[in-house]
């Protein structure tokens, strides 16, 4: 059976990333009021492309693929096929399975994959180092999506660290 390869996982969020900026560009043309909903739309795909492709990741590495350097990761235990990867995070090693994995914060990353792979392997290392925009995406596509008070009090935050 062919190994799992984390680069068709970035490859395609590249492109639907690229996919993002040709619209934010072509929506210059737009009158402002457009401009503002297109910039929704695309925060809120955005962040769906993150949650993807971060889930798509952990559950290759954890079927044994190996990184872009071609350099393994060093597991608790593999799953050998991506679909029997989410099972695997969701019960190995918990007194009791989880019903769902959370991949919206860096912390819940760490969370959802901690009994797989280790809080020393690059993968978790990474998503810790950049936890602190992971956040921010993840407070402005709550504020877009939900429109709660406590959404709106974490989106005054991001704006206050940001102006």
């Amino acid at each position: 059976m062919p190994t799992a390869k984390l680069s068709i996982t970035l490859r395609n969020a590249e492109e639907g990333i690229d996919r993002l900026s040709g619209y934010v560009f072509d929506a210059q043309e737009l009158a402002p009021r457009f401009q503002h909903f297109i910039a929704e739309m695309v925060m809120l795909r955005l962040f769906s492309i993150y949650e993807s492709a971060i889930s798509e990741l952990a559950y290759k590495l954890v079927a044994g693929a190996c990184y872009l350097n071609e350099s393994y990761p060093s597991l608790v235990v593999t799953s050998g096929t991506v679909s029997a990867s989410r099972g695997l995070l969701l019960s190995h090693g918990r007194t009791r399975p989880v019903q769902n994995l959370k991949w919206t914060k860096a912390s819940y990353v760490k969370e959802s994959v901690k009994y797989v792979i280790p809080q020393s392997e690059k993968f978790v290392f990474n998503i810790q180092s950049h936890g602190v925009i992971i956040d921010e995406m993840r407070r402005i596509r709550n504020v877009l999506a939900h429109q709660t008070r406590t959404a709106k009090r974490d989106y005054r935050d991001v704006l206050r660290q940001s102006y």
